[in-house]
């Protein structure tokens, strides 16, 4: 596959030409200058995956400014895959809660068709009159709890190999809100993408030296 015109890139990605031109007013994808002869913008071939990764990420959820930050954490080398992970995390969490809310919708809808008796007379019906005089249908979901997501940094001593840092790993894993985590022994650090609304990095450091391992919470500062 060569340069294209963006009307290419469209028809291998699927897309409309306004969808590729909407992405590049949002800066998800760069627009081409011009050439100074005339004639149409070229996109290089890296445009058609990088729109299809833009459509994935749509498909799973992410808002447009999700799946910008997403595409800077792509293009950043220094990024650890526990960042992509805890972006995801939070994401599913966002569709728990709203298939709570279709389910709560689902239980009110079938109480109001129990009721009705689907002939007669309008004033007879009871779906018109739930809704006139705000009955509560069903019961509310339980309401929702904020995760708190952070990422702690643990400095870790007494981990030698691969295995070591597995062991570490796995202490931490089943630590309450921990959503994953990453653990090196060549650098003596652990990441833990961790909701601090149910543990604290302090008790994460604790659960470390409890399997036999020196572990100390990294703060800001440090």
């Amino acid at each position: 596959m060569s340069d294209m015109t963006i009307g290419k890139v469209a028809q291998a990605v699927g897309v409309g030409v306004e969808t590729i031109r909407f992405y590049e007013r949002r800066g998800l994808i760069e627009q081409p200058l011009r050439p100074k002869s005339g004639g149409y913008r070229v996109y290089p071939d890296e445009t058609v995956q990088r729109v299809q990764f833009i459509r994935r990420a749509q498909h799973l959820g992410f808002s447009l400014r999700e799946i910008a930050e997403l595409l800077s954490l792509r293009a950043s080398h220094g990024t650890d895959a526990i960042e992509v992970r805890q972006r995801a995390t939070a994401k599913l969490q966002d569709v728990d809660h709203k298939i709570e809310r279709l389910r709560h919708i689902r239980r009110g809808l079938m109480a109001l068709l129990d009721r009705c008796p689907g002939q007669g007379p309008l004033r007879c019906c009871s779906i018109i009159d739930a809704l006139e005089h705000d009955q509560r249908l069903a019961s509310e979901p339980a309401e929702r709890k904020e995760p708190d997501m952070q990422t702690v940094r643990l400095t870790i001593k007494g981990m030698h190999c691969d295995g070591c840092a597995e062991i570490v790993r796995h202490v931490l894993e089943q630590q309450p809100g921990v959503k994953g985590c990453s653990v090196s022994h060549e650098n003596g650090e652990a990441k833990v993408a961790v909701d601090t609304s149910q543990t604290s990095g302090e008790r994460l450091a604790e659960a470390v030296q409890g399997a036999g391992y020196s572990a100390s919470l990294v703060t800001e500062a440090g």
